[in-house]
């Protein structure tokens, strides 16, 4: 796995961590509250629309993140092994018993 898919696979780690996903109900709570509100303020608008461009940015960097490291590890050698491994659901001896 190269430094740069390494850091990615951290990143993505650290967002499915607890505390952060406490912060992005936070942010869905301030969402939905601000979207129920009777006559929001134009600065309340403007905060609804980034939130929800941020969580789309977001989203779409956490699924490009997921295909960078999930091409970089299938690209290492060892891995292209164990992946022919792993889509044979029985090899060896076991699949005379089946």
């Amino acid at each position: 796995m190269s430094k740069e898919s390494k850091i990615a696979q951290r990143f993505l780690e650290g967002i499915d961590q607890e505390p952060t996903k406490i912060t992005f109900e936070t942010l869905k709570y301030l969402t939905e509250e601000l979207e129920n509100k009777p006559d929001p303020d134009p600065a309340e608008i403007r905060i609804v629309e980034s939130l929800y461009h941020f969580m789309e940015k977001l989203k779409i960097l956490e699924y490009n993140l997921r295909q960078y490291v999930k091409e970089n590890n299938e690209n290492l050698p060892g891995n292209k092994l164990n992946s022919l491994y792993d889509n044979i659901d029985s090899y060896g001896s076991s699949i005379l018993f089946d």
